[in-house]
């Protein structure tokens, strides 16, 4: 499957995915202890990293030649595309200009390009640069060899910075961003590179020098940070004779691990701390076990009172199992009591319903007789409709439109008047003595309501009582002696099972040893505690991530494989028919059809194999759509190791090809060949006055 196809998971997807491979976790728990390790799986967005250098200025003395000392400077101007900083003579300052810049841009000397006898020449390098679109100049003052203090310069266009002579950091839209005194140059850089470019530290993990190994072929190790002065390394390429494909060190797949990052491949850096957080948990398990052999050991005539002891422990830890508390059975009264509680107070408010409504009718029932006993309209339709709102619109009949019906004889709903009155005295009796049956009705109605009401509210209070008694039952469990007793007693007879076990050399008793009793588990279970632990989180986070970024590297490598055959014979690395970058950075080639290891290349084959694969790099993020490599490239003499006649041409057209065709690309190499001035335009070449010394 093509790397573009793969999908992706986003963070709470990739949680649940985690927690999906342990019954004992759920989602938040996983990024809680991933949390706890520093780890945060934040979803992917894609990269856009870039690096440009536009000037480079250095002052300074020399001193020591034969025929060149005093003070010199050095003012260049450069861009994107290809870069040539060429002589016709060795010894003429041009890896010095790589170490200058590349001082400004890693934060430290970079060794490949230090000359030691022209470090203390230098007292001034500026590098007026973009990085990710922010103009930044890094200004360097020596007032000692290899010990700088910096001044980090932002303005709002790289053409303000540009515009600044010399040293003069002062001018329209500039600004000091950050300073640094000598100690903390690189940490600033490396900060603002990090910051500015994306760019997530790498954790490895390395054996320690000399620690020797124990009886499980373990040895003590710890873990390698790795941030922009090893990510450097994919800007300023490693030299020819170096045997590693890419950065400072093999250990703990380093290569392979940039190449991922340059990649773009998700979750590349937060697979390399886990990892890391995993070793290191497991090396303190280690630690904790040899001290504990170690102390068993010491312990060794001290057998028989451990035994007295365990047997001590272990009567306590009986009796205290005798006496123990049914929390299941407190917690399910208490589930219990609540239920009541619930159901009652329902129960009660249904009361209290009934009751309003019971009430509202009596009320309205004594109103009915009160007004048919006084007033000669109610006289009049008694028995009849005695709306409260108008039947139509709902509006209310207030007091004052009853009142007129009964003084002036105008109907309360539609203010017609009434017709003449004639009263029929047993029809009169009749209908109040209706009136009068309703109200005492109504009257019962309420009666009843309100004792029912007084027996929801009593059931409702006793519910109440027997729950706030369970839940202090509960509270008095929890709260006894009998939780600390019984956690105390169970670890102190594991802890003197496992010191006896390890003291007589029975390491099979370790596991019941370590066990935990029937009593504590359903204690624990009561607690709710969690049943996965961190190792087996961290285990199954690793897993999942190194499925993810496996499948992706796998994909992303393929598609370098074939460049990087393509640009190495572009370059010159004859016969060359195939590579099979794996997970670990192993190169895997074939030439002329034998298979052969990257260190098995000459060191000339090894840095244009380099060359070829950060170029392919470059090619196959651009192909993906995202710009993962800064896209700068240092090369010191690209084809001074072994370069065969005819060579030399195809290495420099091939960079000077990149370089021009690849969008977002800048190449700076250093040469003394004289194709390169066939092959590079004179406004692409730094050189000195008769293509001799720089400076």
């Amino acid at each position: 499957m093509s790397a573009k196809n793969l999908p992706v998971p986003l963070e709470n997807e990739l949680y649940a995915m985690i927690a999906a491979t342990l019954p004992g976790a759920g989602r938040d728990r996983v990024r809680a202890v991933l949390a706890a390790h520093g780890v945060t799986l934040s979803s992917p967005l894609p990269a856009r990293r870039q690096l440009c250098v536009h000037r480079l200025y250095c002052d300074g003395t020399k001193t020591g030649t034969t025929d060149n000392d005093g003070p010199f400077i050095l003012d260049v101007g450069l861009g994107l595309g290809p870069w040539a900083i060429a002589s016709d003579i060795n010894s003429a300052g041009k890896s010095s200009l790589l170490w200058a810049l590349s001082w400004a841009l890693r934060g430290e000397s970079v060794e490949e390009y230090r000359r030691p006898d022209t470090v203390e020449w230098f007292s001034y390098i500026r590098a007026d640069i973009e990085v990710a679109g922010i103009a930044t100049s890094v200004r360097l003052t020596f007032q000692a060899p290899d010990r700088p203090a910096m001044s980090l310069l932002t303005a709002d266009t790289i053409d303000q910075l540009l515009a600044l002579p010399g040293r003069q950091e002062e001018g329209p839209g500039v600004r000091v961003a950050a300073t640094a005194s000598p100690g903390e140059v690189k940490a600033l850089l490396n900060r603002f590179m990090l910051d500015r470019l994306g760019l997530r530290p790498v954790s490895v993990w390395a054996a320690e020098a000399g620690a020797p190994k124990d009886a499980d072929g373990h040895r003590d190790s710890n873990e390698q940070v790795h941030a922009w002065a090893s990510f450097y390394y994919a800007v300023a390429l490693n030299a020819g004779r170096d045997k590693v494909l890419l950065g400072p060190t093999p250990i703990g797949q380093l290569p392979a691990k940039l190449l991922q990052i340059f990649l773009d491949v998700p979750y590349a850096s937060e697979l390399t701390r886990l990892s890391a957080a995993l070793k290191k948990e497991s090396q303190e398990g280690r630690h904790v076990l040899r001290r504990a052999t170690e102390d068993a050991q010491a312990r060794r005539a001290q057998i028989e009172p451990l035994r007295h002891a365990l047997a001590e422990a272990k009567a306590r830890l009986a009796d205290l199992e005798a006496g123990q508390i049914d929390l299941a059975g407190l917690l399910a009264a208490v589930d219990v009591a609540a239920r009541q509680v619930a159901a009652d107070a329902a129960a009660c408010r249904g009361a209290e319903e009934q009751l309003a409504r019971a009430r509202k009718d009596r009320l309205k029932d004594e109103r009915a007789a009160l007004w048919a006993r006084r007033s000669v309209a109610a006289r009049l339709l008694l028995g009849a409709l005695d709306p409260e709102t108008c039947p139509r619109c709902d509006h209310r009949i207030d007091e004052r439109r009853r009142q007129a019906e009964d003084a002036e004889h105008r109907c309360a709903v539609c203010t017609r008047p009434l017709p003449d009155l004639v009263e029929d005295p047993e029809v009169q009796a009749a209908a109040l003595q209706r009136l009068d049956e309703r109200l005492a009705s109504s009257r019962v109605a309420e009666e009843h309501a309100t004792a029912a009401l007084a027996a929801a509210e009593a059931a409702l209070a006793r519910s109440r009582a027997v729950h706030e008694q369970a839940q202090a039952g509960l509270a008095a469990a929890r709260a006894s002696d009998w939780f600390t007793g019984m956690r105390s007693a169970q670890r102190e007879v594991d802890q003197l099972e496992g010191a006896l076990a390890v003291a007589t050399g029975s390491f099979a008793a370790l596991p019941a040893a370590v066990g935990a009793s029937v009593s504590v588990t359903r204690a624990r279970a009561a607690e709710d505690f969690w049943n996965a632990s961190d190792t087996e989180i961290l285990n199954a986070a690793i897993r999942v991530l190194q499925k993810i970024v496996g499948e992706r590297s796998r994909a992303l490598f393929a598609d370098l494989d074939d460049k990087i055959v393509e640009i190495a014979r572009q370059l010159g690395v004859t016969n060359l028919t195939s590579v099979n970058l794996t997970l670990n950075a192993h190169v895997n080639a074939k030439k002329s059809g034998v298979a052969l290891r990257f260190s098995d290349f000459s060191p000339g084959e090894r840095l244009r194999m380099r060359i070829a694969t950060v170029i392919g790099m470059i090619m196959v993020g651009r192909e993906h759509g995202i710009m993962s490599h800064p896209g700068l490239l240092l090369i010191d003499a690209p084809t001074a190791e072994e370069v065969v006649p005819g060579d030399a041409r195809a290495v420099l057209r091939t960079l000077y090809e990149a370089a021009t065709t690849i969008p977002g690309l800048q190449i700076v190499i250093t040469s003394i060949e004289k194709v390169l001035w066939e092959i590079f335009p004179d406004d692409r070449i730094v050189t000195g006055p008769g293509r001799r010394e720089l400076f």
